[in-house]
């Protein structure tokens, strides 16, 4: 895997947006749209660029957003991204549900320092190829080099099998919002 490099920007985007078509997750925050999916995935974007690293398979056909829950710089150009996702992605109406979500995850994730896998995509075409196995593999390593655990939510059925064959197990989980949400978690070793 290699660091992102901003020509990356609009392949990322659109693995990210056609990687989490019909999440649930993500459809409870910006709706069944593209385009709110794609204003989700540009302002995860630039909140890892800030807090966090955005990281590419060596192929090109995946990619990590990853945070550093001990990092929360918030600069006036995330603001507006703030701005922007509220206005053209989730909606007026639907904030104080968004915030509600968001509220309850923090309380429930991890208090120590922790790496968190916000999102990982694959372009379809090449799921199920071993490519975001690679991509996680890498990211593994690198929170075992920093001695940090890592963190995740998923609330993909598909997805439980493959984490904990990565290693993860459910820490919590929640119906709160409309569906089944899990919490997971690989510690340093």
């Amino acid at each position: 895997m290699r660091k992102f490099i901003e020509q990356d920007r609009n392949k990322i985007i659109n693995i990210l947006v056609e990687s989490f078509k019909g999440n649930k997750s993500v459809d409870f925050v910006v709706g069944k749209t593209e385009k709110g999916r794609k204003v989700l995935m540009e302002y995860s974007l630039e909140n890892c660029l800030e807090n966090g690293e955005v990281f590419v398979s060596d192929s090109g056909n995946s990619c990590a957003l990853i945070k550093y829950s001990d990092q929360k710089s918030k600069p006036f150009k995330l603001w507006v991204w703030d701005l922007k996702l509220a206005l053209q992605g989730i909606g007026i109406p639907k904030i104080p549900k968004v915030l509600k979500r968001e509220s309850s995850i923090e309380e429930t994730q991890p208090k120590e320092p922790f790496l968190y896998v916000w999102f990982i995509g694959v372009e379809p075409e090449s799921q199920g190829r071993g490519e975001g196995s690679m991509l996680m593999e890498s990211i593994l390593r690198m929170a075992k080099e920093k001695q940090l655990p890592v963190c995740l939510e998923t609330s993909t059925e598909r997805n439980f099998k493959w984490y904990e064959n990565l290693g993860f197990s459910t820490y919590a989980s929640s119906d709160e919002f409309g569906f089944p949400f899990y919490f997971y978690k690989k510690e340093a070793l």
